[in-house]
């Protein structure tokens, strides 16, 4: 095994072919959605209590959810490689179990065969295409 200053530890001949860092303009476009679905509730709360603070529940709630996952978004990073797809919290995906990779959202969505695991999300993807195509390109070849 050999190691990567700042990446995974990799096995002999090895080496990663896509690194996926959590894009903050992709976190922005999402935290953006998530605001404007907010705004249904608010009207909501607001035609039902106009005199309370209850209309403001629902953008501190979103804004708390956002505020966690800007500090948690590194934990999005990923290590594509020919043989596995390496996550940032140590699990890792073998490529011969990978079906196929398409972009969804600001992210990207891995199909899984077999009893590995249902799929695996890819969020906050700068260039989605690309890492779809690397993903696809490394999975025909290890199978």
């Amino acid at each position: 095994m050999t190691a990567r200053a700042g990446g995974p530890a990799l096995q002999d001949g090895e080496a990663v072919i896509f690194d996926h860092v959590p894009s903050l303009r992709a976190f922005q476009l999402t935290a953006l959605g998530m605001l404007g679905l907010t705004l249904l509730p608010v009207a909501a709360f607001a035609a039902v209590f106009p005199d309370s603070f209850w209309p403001a529940v629902p953008v501190f709630v979103t804004c708390m959810i956002l505020l966690q996952e800007r500090f948690r978004l590194g934990r999005h990073r990923a290590w594509i490689t020919a043989q596995r797809i390496i996550l940032q919290e140590g699990e890792e995906v073998a490529m011969t179990v990978v079906d196929r990779a398409e972009p969804r959202g600001t992210g990207v969505r891995v199909s899984c065969h077999g009893g590995a695991r249902r799929g695996l999300r890819l969020s906050y993807v700068r260039d989605r295409p690309a890492l779809a195509q690397a993903i696809n390109t490394a999975a025909a070849e290890a199978s």
